[in-house]
């Protein structure tokens, strides 16, 4: 990592959180370093023998998977702590990290999506401490403006316990929510400075960002058919192939899920049918697949997303599988 600026009050912070284990919220707008303070943090912790997750939970800007998704990756406690960093096991680059579980929100925006979000960071902070993790390290989005973002945030740190709440601050930009945890007993409030040298990130190359996310998550997809009878649907609309609605799933995003609802994979529609579904995805296993979720973006044929509204249509029940309303 020696094109990573690291902060000396980075590895304060890693000390401290070593002497009171549990979750790590970090927060910040975007472009303040938090993957890379999130990774960071995660390895400090992991040197110190320290049995460390990292969660993934900007569904726009992920550090690994891909986009639409909340991931999970553990990275392990390291049985002999090395008195040399760079000759230390596991991951030494955010690109070498591997996801032990995912979760599908189904949108590159957490705006809409708000409960799908906070369900699947439960779910995965859950994953994490019953794999032995002592701290979970988890790089939110930016997405910290206004009354929707207060609420979100709130909702999070309480749902997921956070032991620690770790601010990444321009101005003031994150007292509001800040202000409400500042005195409690069950949470430190960390405040670091931002590295000056970043620089803001437009929406083309956000966009260009998740473009290549899923183009090389998709690079060695094959397409395959998947039946209705084996799965279950959770679908906002109708698939039957109604004449004038047929073209509203072509290039669907959808997640591929267990029984447990975590993420196998990830699919794109390419043709819908009374018997099932035609989906370009690199997931070999479809026989695990017991849970087909539909996204709320289309990807298209160059791998750009778009948000997609469908129109509401009469939920039918169409045997023997059941459509479940969102």
């Amino acid at each position: 990592m020696a094109d990573i600026q690291v902060s000396p009050g980075w590895k304060e912070l890693a000390d401290s959180i070593n002497k009171q284990k549990g979750v790590v919220v970090i927060l910040g707008a975007p472009d303040t370093g938090k993957t890379t303070l999130a990774f960071c943090l995660a390895r400090e912790l992991q040197l110190r023998g320290c049995k460390v997750a990292m969660i993934y939970a900007d569904v726009g800007q992920c550090a690994f998977g891909p986009p639409a998704t909340l991931g999970l990756s553990v990275l392990g406690k390291l049985e002999t702590v090395p008195t040399m960093r760079h000759d230390s096991p596991g991951p030494v680059f955010l690109e070498e990290i591997k996801i032990h579980s995912m979760y599908f929100v189904g949108c590159t925006s957490p705006m809409g999506h708000l409960l799908q979000t906070t369900v699947g960071l439960k779910k995965l902070v859950e994953t994490a401490e019953g794999e032995g993790a002592e701290i979970v390290v988890i790089d939110t989005s930016g997405f910290v403006e206004g009354g929707a973002a207060w609420e979100l945030k709130f909702q999070k740190i309480e749902l997921v316990n956070a032991r620690h709440i770790v601010a990444l601050q321009r101005r003031q930009e994150l007292e509001v929510i800040l202000s409400v945890h500042e005195h409690r007993t069950c949470r430190t409030v960390h405040r670091l400075k931002i590295y000056e040298a970043i620089k803001l990130k437009s929406y083309e190359q956000r966009r260009a960002y998740r473009r290549q996310k899923f183009l090389e998550y998709f690079q060695n997809a094959t397409l395959k058919n998947l039946p209705l009878k084996e799965v279950r649907l959770i679908n906002p609309v109708n698939i039957l192939p109604i004449e004038g609605y047929i073209n509203l799933y072509k290039r669907l995003l959808v997640g591929l899920n267990d029984d447990e609802n975590f993420t196998l994979g990830l699919g794109i529609i390419e043709d819908t049918g009374p018997k099932e579904l035609r989906l370009l995805t690199p997931v070999e296993a479809l026989q695990k697949v017991k849970i087909v979720r539909f996204g709320a973006i289309r990807l298209d044929e160059n791998w750009y997303d778009s948000r997609v509204k469908l129109p509401s249509i009469h939920l039918l029940k169409l045997p023997p599988i059941t459509l479940r309303k969102t």
